[in-house]
């Protein structure tokens, strides 16, 4: 059996058609485990009054990552699935999942691909990137890369029991914290396609950029004291690349606003971070071009993003 994992705060607006696209997966042998992090909405009556087959536990409002562990320790399947509560899933995901775990018991965890998505419907910007995970060092790779969406993951239950459960004191990246452990120890796969359908929500990375950099820097302390086998296996050159991707990403949003003198100065952070990240200097070296220039070159990408989605 496949035990359904789905956190949920304040998510009565999007929960019924997580459920639902659980409810409608080609693999029927599953239970569905919702756990209510505290919510100040309706998340908790509205599942027991619409599924009365799905088993709801409401909580102190302690983080994502209390709530999966919590999870966790009430599912009886032998395969954990997660879902977080704003997203959803095409039928065939469970079952493409399951058979590859059954063909290769090496196997800790199989995630899949995803599409973006918001109000207006699937991004246009959509390209697929998790096979690039599976080059080289997988760990690494999801370290640096943090693609491997949870809502895609699905993790043998013994797992946890080698590695330990998730991280609540991580406040960035905990997903991440865990999916590198279990790496570490077992095999990782693809599923490449897009089975998961994860909404994008509007926020603004520069103005969380003290609360991403301490994230990481808790993230990096915390591999020191306590996974040092993990820290080892990423190396300071992986580390220095992670902040410069960092400032990369607050650079990148803010250059997509037109602010031009912020985003110059997150650029060059990146390159002073890491010499070899070849994309900030080139969009840094954009950045002293004419506006018009820019937003030449801009249209120009986004074609190419639009012919590859």
């Amino acid at each position: 059996m496949i035990s359904v994992i789905i956190p949920a705060y304040n998510a009565a607006r999007y929960i019924c058609k997580a459920i639902d696209s659980v409810l409608a997966q080609t693999w029927t042998d599953f239970e569905i485990i919702v756990i209510d992090d505290g919510s100040s909405d309706n998340t908790h009556l509205l599942v027991q009054s619409r599924y009365p087959a799905v088993s709801c536990f409401r909580t102190v409002n302690k983080g994502v990552s209390h709530a999966r562990n919590y999870g966790i320790a009430q599912a009886r399947g032998s395969l954990i699935a997660f879902l977080d509560a704003d997203d959803h899933w095409l039928p065939e995901k469970l079952e493409k999942q399951e058979a590859l775990f059954k063909k290769d018991p090496s196997l800790g965890l199989v995630f899949t691909d995803n599409f973006f998505f918001d109000e207006r419907g699937i991004s246009p910007f959509t390209v697929n990137k998790k096979n690039r995970l599976m080059r080289g060092n997988v760990v690494r790779n999801i370290f640096l890369n943090s693609y491997v969406v949870t809502s895609t993951v699905m993790v043998r239950k013994s797992v946890f029991e080698r590695v330990g459960l998730f991280e609540e004191g991580l406040s960035v990246a905990e997903d991440d914290n865990m999916w590198m452990r279990i790496g570490m120890n077992y095999g990782i796969a693809l599923v490449d396609e897009k089975l998961v359908m994860y909404r994008m929500t509007v926020g603004s990375l520069s103005s969380d950029f003290t609360a991403v950099i301490s994230g990481v820097e808790r993230q990096i302390e915390l591999m020191k004291t306590r996974y040092q086998a993990l820290y080892t296996e990423l190396g300071p050159l992986a580390i220095r690349k992670k902040y410069s991707e960092i400032y990369f990403n607050v650079g990148y949003r803010n250059f997509n606003q037109c602010d031009y003198k912020s985003s110059r100065a997150s650029f060059f952070d990146s390159c002073r971070t890491y010499p070899l990240q070849v994309r900030s200097l080139l969009y840094l070296l954009s950045t002293y071009l004419p506006q018009q220039a820019i937003q030449f070159f801009r249209c120009i990408r986004r074609s190419a993003a639009r012919h590859l989605a």
